[in-house]
């Protein structure tokens, strides 16, 4: 089967086109004073990235598509969907460790909370999106993957038992 780590990335990087391209078109690029001002959270965001498409890929996807094989689309929406939340949460994770040491207050459940409050829903709603749309042609390729490897298993079994046979009549 393909590497399904090239798949996840695939797919999660023509997801972030998107929400560049959403971006561009409801004129909401963020400025470089904007980008200045909030460094860490673009720092999170952009560490946590490869961070949470890795263990999603490489823990789960990878298990889950080896035992459940009829039930791709909805493996697949449920990783995409996953890492957008992952993604806030880590983000609200790491900011809340960072503004404690600065306040030099326990600030994580707060963070954790305005995060969860604020932006759940936005990444919920990009999360669905890329899920179902994401998930529809990553499933479409685990499928079509999965047949590649099928036929391919076949024809190296078809080849070793003609090989077997072919040694057996030589032999009598």
């Amino acid at each position: 089967m393909k590497n399904i780590k090239i798949l996840i990335t695939k797919y999660y990087s023509f997801g972030l086109i998107f929400l560049f391209i959403f971006y561009v078109v409801i004129g909401e690029i963020p400025s470089w004073h904007t980008i200045e001002r909030d460094w860490v959270e673009w720092i999170t965001t952009i560490i946590s990235i490869p961070l949470i498409i890795g263990l999603l890929a490489f823990k789960y996807l990878n298990r889950y598509v080896r035992i459940e094989n009829q039930k791709y689309f909805g493996i697949s929406f449920f990783i995409l969907f996953a890492s957008w939340i992952l993604i806030l949460y880590f983000k609200a994770l790491v900011i809340g460790i960072i503004n404690s040491f600065e306040f030099e207050r326990i600030q994580i459940l707060e963070s954790l909370l305005g995060y969860s409050i604020y932006q759940l829903w936005i990444y919920g709603i990009f999360g669905i999106i890329h899920g179902i749309v994401g998930g529809y042609f990553l499933s479409k390729e685990l499928k079509n993957n999965e047949e590649k490897h099928e036929f391919l298993c076949f024809i190296k079994i078809t080849v070793r038992f003609y090989t077997k046979l072919i040694i057996n009549k030589k032999s009598c």
